[in-house]
């Protein structure tokens, strides 16, 4: 047979370097003598010159022996890892390039010459090692195959792999999985998950694909019925080795820039491959003799044929003329990671890391990536690392941000140039056919902010201007491509390519999983100690607590936190935070602001863009959310807001989901705002009017809830008042706040209706919070003396529920609740009009305290009035709730004879007056589940100690029951400790004081409680014999005892004086 010629004889007619050529005839695209020494110098870093000397002579490479010992110069005791394969060696050092050397000797297939793998053997490299140096590609095939088994196929049993390599004669690897006694009924995944070193065995063994007549991976693949398509992403397996008469003539065009089209046909001529001089001459219209007499172009120009374009090159060039490399021809000479000049500089990213890795595993489980969150979350800094790292990874990186793009068009043609490429006419079609012809996921596409693109549409059709230009065709951009829909199918065509990663950021929701995998990614704001970390950086010497003020106001949004990190800069940091942590959502917006800012850059102006995007009704609803403090249902929203939707709001409400202002939880189904995004939609005109429904709704609901609370539903009453806790206490606070857009006659609505709730809001709410709310209540309303003197009362009530843990009311809190209900006393005798239930409330309160201080008479009268007040209005009412109040005026006055000692009458008032109405009106309640426990306190205080166990016993289950965690459980827990300690019963008593310091030192108002829990808890113990421990409770007392005085010097900052 007759030899043709081929590449290596058109190398040598064209000048290329001899060891090109060698290299070129050996591995294409790699070397496993490289990885051979990249491993050395990991594996055995202190591999010395001379042992390397010695494992050459063993094999017979005397001409390496030579090179190292004569050429290079290498000292004998000199280490591999610091003469062949550092990265610091440059030339003019005799070492530079030595690599090269002995991998071009070392990479040869022979049959007399030892090659790299007899080297590796002689320095001892595994065998199983050699076999991962000479595959072409170093991924993992089979770990692939494994993991994608499990993923599609999750109940997978052991026994359908086991016989599928059954199938494919593979007995090696079903011996490696009898040897460790997997049955055939394990799943595959819980293989991959417990024994991932069984997994690498049989990765290693099925990977080789060198073996004539063995079977591997592929075909492992094949008999699981894995799709072609998918099985050639698992490897390199199916990458064909590169051309090296495209390696020739491209290396050419580099280093032999003068050659021209003539030498490479004069070349062809000389070895006789008219075949391939037809080639080129089928390019040009005339002859190949015409087309070198006419185009003396350079190689640069023409040794792709044809273009990737599917475009005829122009055939005007002129003899001899050179032109520059085009950048499709750059693009396959230049290497294949980086980027092509559009790609932002690195930043200092902080708090990330976990989402960046999670997106490069999307990415390498060939997933597109769409990330979603609001403006300013850091979504471009962020894609920006990820393309950094990936660059790392030999990845090559198009990076788009389309801003100024009004048409599909555009898009593709942002993208052909962030390709490398120049875009011609069409050019929709030109990049997908570009992005086709790319080396498999080896490119990684970045497009920016989608939604800005898919939102074009609707801002052409209000833009009448634009809408002129398009009915006229005046305008060529107009008659693009630019809706929604045409923009979601490009990105579709391109996320469906297989060619590449691609990774989307958006501030709305888009689904394309119906298209092609996609890991959606919910970026969330950076958590506290990240966002403390970016302000110390910026100035280290930042006090503490400045620093978690700022980053309470920043709420995690990296936007703003720059910002303030730049205003920092130019401001006293004390001043400027105080400023922002008390500033009204108006002059926060300004302050953040700032004229140094460029528009684009202000977190404000970006909310207003994606705000501007919704129509008129959803605007409205996206400003009832910002009223409300937290969470949200459905339910709630539609109960306070019914009659202010007009549309349906369910599907505003899908339409809004969509957009990543509105944060969704489905397992909880509550909907929420950033704090940051509702102070700017709180900002928003309309809000003063959705303030006032949210405002009115919940006042009227707490109303509701405490006509239900005094009566026998009382638990749905406590169940429904947990849910809209934030709610209600949102509303208490708006109308106590100084908000002067609130209008007066709103604030004494609600106002109105929180005096006539407060024995229910009294029950739920801790003393500190309730006692500040209605002293601002109090404030805000004191023109009205009727309002005035309800809080006032309210608040002595209070003081007087929460400080009597015994029957002896605390000093402190006898004056406190005195005070307020004297002045609220004196305010009812300047009234006409005066409230009865009001007057009698204060009345009944106050006897007491009057008793408690010793004026017993005074206090009496008191009580009798309020009885006489109370029992007229039952008389004429029907209602439960004036009923039950006269059983608390009877409690009042059981109460003041236990001040006074005389506890069987306690009890014998308690038991006919007070618990029959409870028990009748109420059922099972916690005033019901009070009066047991003032009645088992008294039994105690009487030294019958089974009784008070009893009553109090039955509290503590009702209360549980009804209350749960709350301050008055704890509070019967210790006195159920108490009374068992009184009867020696210490193990029992060690149960509930244990239980009772637990609840209380999470629902209690004040130490004053623990003191006395942590004191009779080392009674029991040293009745237990554990003195130690109870020693260890004394100190804890004591301990409490000092935050107690602290607290007490607190506790009455927001408290005004209306005495």
């Amino acid at each position: 047979m007759r030899f043709i010629p081929n590449w290596i004889q058109l190398a040598t007619n064209l000048d290329v370097d001899v060891n090109v050529i060698k290299r070129l005839g050996q591995y294409s695209d790699y070397s496993p003598t490289i990885r051979l020494f990249e491993f050395l110098e990991v594996t055995q870093p202190d591999l010395t010159i001379k042992q390397l000397k010695d494992a050459l002579l063993e094999i017979r490479r005397n001409d390496l022996f030579s090179l190292l010992s004569t050429k290079a110069g290498c000292i004998d005791s000199e280490k591999v890892k610091d003469i062949i394969t550092s990265r610091n060696i440059q030339a003019p050092s005799p070492t530079a390039g030595l690599l090269d050397e002995i991998a071009l000797a070392l990479d040869v297939t022979s049959l007399v010459l030892s090659s790299w793998s007899n080297l590796a053997i002689k320095l001892d490299v595994p065998r199983k090692t050699c076999w991962e140096f000479e595959r072409r590609s170093t991924d993992d095939p089979t770990h692939n195959l494994l993991h994608y088994l499990i993923t599609t196929c999750p109940e997978m049993k052991l026994k359908t792999l086991k016989d599928a390599l059954d199938s494919i004669k593979r007995k090696d690897v079903l011996k490696i999985l009898q040897e460790q006694n997997q049955g055939d009924e394990v799943f595959l995944k819980d293989v991959m998950a417990q024994k991932p070193e069984l997994v690498e065995t049989i990765a290693e063994n099925l990977n080789r694909e060198e073996v004539p007549g063995v079977k591997n991976w592929i075909h492992l693949a094949s008999k699981l019925n894995v799709p072609d398509d998918v099985r050639q992403e698992f490897g390199a397996t199916e990458q064909k080795r590169k051309s090296p008469t495209k390696e020739v003539i491209q290396w050419v065009a580099v280093n032999l820039p003068e050659k021209t089209l003539s030498d490479v046909a004069n070349a062809l001529d000389r070895i006789q491959r008219n075949d391939a001089i037809q080639i080129i001459s089928k390019q040009f219209p005339d002859t190949v003799e015409s087309t070198l007499e006419r185009f003396g172009c350079s190689p640069q120009d023409s040794f792709i044929m044809p273009d990737p374009t599917g475009q005829n090159l122009s055939t005007s060039y002129k003899l001899k003329e050179k032109v520059s490399l085009p950048k499709e021809v750059a693009a396959d000479v230049r290497e294949h990671s980086g980027h092509f000049g559009t790609l932002p500089d690195q930043i200092d990213l902080v708090g990330r890391n976990e989402t960046c890795e999670r997106i490069i595993t999307a990415l390498s489980l060939n997933k597109v990536v769409e990330i979603v969150a609001p403006p300013g979350y850091g979504k471009t800094s962020m894609v920006i690392e990820v393309a950094h790292r990936l660059i790392n990874e030999k990845k090559l990186i198009a990076y788009v941000n389309p801003r100024g793009v009004t048409c599909v068009e555009d898009l593709a043609s942002d993208i052909i140039e962030a390709l490398g490429f120049v875009p011609s006419e069409d050019t929709i079609t030109e990049a997908t056919r570009r992005i086709r012809a790319l080396k498999a996921k080896s490119t990684v596409l970045l497009i920016e902010n989608i939604d800005n693109l898919l939102h074009l549409e609707t801002q052409v059709r209000k833009d009448k201007y634009l809408q002129e230009l398009n009915s006229k065709n005046y305008c060529t951009k107009m008659r693009g491509k630019f809706t929604k829909d045409e923009f979601l199918s490009f990105l579709k065509d391109i996320g469906e390519c297989p060619t590449i990663h691609l990774v989307l950021t958006s501030r709305e929701f888009y689904d394309f999983s119906v298209s092609f995998p996609i890991e959606l990614i919910d970026l969330e704001p950076l958590k506290d100690n990240d966002s403390a970390t970016l302000f110390k950086k910026c100035d280290d010497k930042l006090d503490e607590g400045l620093i978690n003020e700022l980053v309470r106001v920043c709420g995690g949004i990296p936007l703003i936190i720059c910002t303030v990190r730049s205003i920092l800069r130019r401001e006293n940091p004390e001043r400027f935070t105080e400023r922002l942590t008390t500033c009204s959502p108006q002059t926060l917006r300004k302050l953040l602001s700032p004229d140094f800012l460029a528009s684009e850059e202000r977190i404000y102006k970006c909310l207003q863009i994606c705000f501007n995007r919704f129509s008129d009704e959803n605007q409205k609803i996206f400003v009832m959310f910002s009223t409300f403090p937290n969470g949200f249902t459905e339910e709630q929203f539609h109960a306070c807001f019914k009659s202010s939707v007009e549309g349906d709001l369910q599907m505003s409400l899908n339409c809004l989901k969509q957009s990543s202002l509105l944060n969704f939880d489905r397992n909880n189904c509550l909907y929420s705002l950033h704090p940051f995004i509702r102070n700017f939609f709180s900002s928003m005109p309309e809000h003063k009017d959705a303030k006032s429904v949210f405002l009115r709704h919940y006042s009227d609901l707490i109303v509701s809830l405490c006509k239900r609370f005094l009566s026998a539903d009382t638990k749905s009453a406590i169940n429904r008042y947990r849910c809209e806790k934030d709610n209600v206490r949102e509303a208490m606070a708006w109308c106590g706040n100084d908000h002067p857009e609130l209008e007066q006659t709103v604030r004494e609505h609600c106002v109105t209706a929180f005096n006539e709730a407060a024995v229910f809001l009294a029950k739920m709410m801790r003393k500190q919070e309730f006692v500040s709310l209605f002293c601002k209540f109090a404030y805000r309303c004191q023109h009205d003396r009727h309002l005035l003197s309800a809080c006032l009362t309210n608040i002595g009530v209070k003081i007087v529920l929460s400080c009597t843990c015994k029957p002896y009311i605390f000093p402190r809190a006898l004056y406190q609740a005195k005070r307020f209900l004297a002045r609220a006393k004196q305010i009812h005798s300047e009234l006409t009009d005066v409230n009865e239930a009001t007057r009698a409330h204060c009345l009944s309160k106050l006897g007491f305290c009057c008793v408690r201080e010793g004026r017993i008479n005074e206090g009496y009268d008191y009580l009798n009035e309020a009885i006489e007040l109370r029992t007229k209005r039952e008389k004429k009412s029907d209602e439960t709730q004036d009923i039950v109040m006269l059983g608390a005026c009877y409690n009042d006055i059981a109460a003041s004879l236990m001040v006074q000692r005389k506890h069987m009458c306690a009890i014998q008032t308690r038991l006919c007056y007070v618990l029959p109405l409870y028990e009748q009106n109420l059922g099972e309640h916690p005033f019901t589940a009070t009066t047991l426990d003032w009645i088992g306190n008294s039994y105690h205080a009487l030294g019958d100690y089974e009784n008070a166990v009893k009553y109090i016993g039955k509290s503590v289950e009702m209360r549980k029951q009804l209350l749960g965690h709350h301050q008055e459980t704890a509070r019967s827990l210790h006195d159920l400790g108490v009374a068992c300690s009184e009867k020696e019963d210490y193990l029992s008593a060690h149960r509930y004081l244990k239980e009772a310091i637990d609840l209380q030192e999470e629902v209690s108002d004040t130490h004053h409680q623990l003191i006395h829990t942590h004191q009779d808890m080392s009674i029991a113990l040293r009745g237990l014999g554990r003195n130690s421990e109870a020693e260890e409770e004394m100190t804890r007392a004591a301990e409490c005892a000092k935050k107690l005085e602290k607290e007490e010097k607190e506790e009455e900052k927001d408290w005004m004086d209306f005495s």
